[in-house]
């Protein structure tokens, strides 16, 4: 079991440095179209894998729902807590207007999410749909009631994008409907968790050369061309589809985004399977929760885009500044990552090691 989560921690690694990618502004634009096909759906596609390899369908609906509330809605609204007094002192330095800071907080009160916060709420509440479907239907309904649940979602998306609109300068109204968008939104990613439970029973299953942790030469030429193949599948669905959003639900073709999401996500695994342990990927991805919550409102990313700039500066071509950025962005947040573990692990839901 710990190897086989190895490389899943890998996947969620290689995800997180896609996400910092995902938000510097100088990121190539075929880049961030490739990058915003499959680096959030990776994330659902994985908590599927890992409910699946953890056994947690065996498990006590309440207690699985209990267990994914202290570990997403408590890190949710202590990184939450966080913004809002960041945002405090960006109303007093004048950087953000009151109606923003209004809106940032009523976001985090409502669950919608403030920035980057909404995948941690988003997480929460599909994995609450998929195991309460897992709970009252069978394997042969459940993956259709998912295909329901997500077509009546992407009807719903509309629909409450069109209220927004019309009430845009009501306070009151537009929260409300984020709260539902909350909602919405998690029933859209759905189809990526629950594929990502059901396609790795399916390859544990009739394919157990693709889980062998030792594998011969054959199964890693196996694994390797598989993820070529995807990769292939993910960029082309993702170049004739172009931008994705899943935070605001802009999908552009609901079906290339699905090929696209699942093909990208499946395509890392396989890569992560095919490769030796590469424990800063394993680190990265361990820690992906704190990562992902603090890289852009916690201003680290403008800290290395800072540096990334000098550097480019001195070398200038577009991969420097890339690369420079997003290493200096994650290794202050290695230091993050590591005051909170050991001395505040109470923010993501952990009790503090004696």
């Amino acid at each position: 079991m710990g190897k086989r989560l190895d490389y899943l921690d890998m996947t969620k690694g290689f995800g997180i440095i896609l996400v910092v990618m995902g938000h510097i502004i100088y990121t190539e634009a075929h880049v961030m179209v490739w990058i915003s096909s499959f680096h959030m759906p990776l994330f659902f596609v994985v908590a599927g894998v890992l409910m699946a390899v953890k056994n947690e369908d065996h498990s006590d609906p309440l207690a699985v729902i209990r267990h994914k509330a202290k570990g997403l809605l408590i890190p949710y609204f202590w990184f939450s807590l966080i913004d809002f007094v960041l945002d405090i002192g960006n109303v007093t330095l004048g950087k953000i207007d009151m109606h923003t800071f209004q809106v940032n907080a009523i976001s985090s009160l409502t669950l919608y999410g403030k920035s980057v916060l909404w995948f941690l709420t988003a997480l929460f509440f599909t994995s609450c749909y998929f195991v309460l479907l897992r709970s009252k239907l069978s394997d042969k309904v459940v993956p259709v009631m998912v295909v329901v649940i997500a077509a009546a979602c992407y009807f719903l998306r509309t629909v409450l994008e069109n209220i927004y609109i019309a009430n845009a300068d009501n306070l009151l109204i537009t929260s409300l409907v984020n709260f539902l968008r909350s909602f919405v939104r998690a029933g859209m990613v759905l189809p990526f968790l629950a594929g990502g439970y059901y396609i790795w029973r399916w390859l544990i299953g009739k394919m157990a050369g693709f889980t062998d942790d030792r594998p011969g030469k054959k199964i890693r030429t196996i694994r390797v061309m598989s993820a070529i193949v995807l990769f292939a599948v993910n960029i082309t669905a993702a170049m004739v589809n172009w931008s994705i959003d899943t935070n605001n639900m802009v999908f552009g073709n609901i079906f290339l985004y699905y090929i696209g999401g699942f093909a990208g996500s499946f395509a890392v695994i396989m890569l992560m399977r095919s490769i030796p342990p590469v424990k800063p990927l394993s680190y990265l991805g361990r820690n992906s929760l704190i990562i992902m919550a603090t890289h852009l409102d916690c201003y680290l990313l403008w800290a290395g885009l800072r540096v990334g700039l000098i550097i480019y500066g001195l070398v200038p071509l577009a991969p420097v500044l890339i690369i420079f950025t997003v290493v200096i962005t994650l290794l202050l947040d290695c230091i993050v990552i590591e005051v909170i573990n050991r001395f505040f692990p109470f923010i993501i839901g952990k009790k503090r090691k004696a």
